[in-house]
């Protein structure tokens, strides 16, 4: 198999499991029931931004994310008994989002080198 058809199958696969590590997190601390395809699709394409932007070696995209999801979070309100709750799901879920795309730029940039990709690659 090709490398893109490898990345491409540990990306969606793990996006699917982020989807519902998300839809459970979200039962935790934000009391949302279901999936949110919304939030889904937004996650997605965030961490489709921050990954080319690190791949790419614009470390910059990192703050300038930051920034964004700031001055997003800034406008969001809710009674004070459900904001300890938001602000964790809030943090929880950046949190794994950047920790989610660190793991795709170093697969992205050290494919070569892990076992896993080089028996897949033999297939």
């Amino acid at each position: 198999m090709s490398k893109f058809i490898i990345l491409s199958i540990l990306f969606i696969g793990s996006e699917l499991l982020i989807a519902l590590v998300f839809a459970v997190i979200a039962q935790v601390f934000y009391h949302k029931i279901g999936l949110d395809f919304k939030s889904i699709f937004k996650g997605v394409i965030e961490r489709i931004f921050l990954f080319i932007s690190l791949a790419c070696g614009y470390i910059e995209g990192l703050t300038f994310f930051s920034a964004l999801k700031l001055a997003t979070r800034l406008r969001h309100h809710e009674g004070s008994k459900d904001m300890d709750g938001f602000n964790d799901y809030y943090l929880l879920g950046n949190l794994v989002s950047v920790a989610v795309v660190f793991g795709y730029v170093y697969a992205y940039m050290h494919f070569d080198t892990i076992h896993l990709f080089q028996v897949i690659t033999r297939l």
